[in-house]
């Protein structure tokens, strides 16, 4: 793989990465304001929030650990 081309994933898997961390965030502000609701209201969609965020962090998890193999291929192959 070329320069190049690790720059271009790398570049598309950091803005995949904060796409997904911005999903993050907005889902807990949604959770903080689902706890001043309505107690029938908060019990399903707490748990969906909490399913969705579970799976979000697992896939921000994942893409971060691509950005930072994308990072070291590019370090890599900088040297050479």
């Amino acid at each position: 793989m070329n320069e190049n081309s690790i720059i271009q994933r790398l570049l598309t898997a950091k803005d995949a990465l904060t796409s997904t961390i911005h999903k993050i965030l907005d889902l807990n502000r949604q959770l903080k304001s689902l706890r001043k609701s309505k107690e029938e209201e908060k019990v399903v969609a707490d748990v969906a929030i909490k399913q969705e965020l579970k799976l979000l962090n697992k896939v921000a998890d994942h893409q971060a650990k691509i950005v930072q193999l994308y990072e070291h291929r590019l370090k890599r192959a900088s040297n050479n």
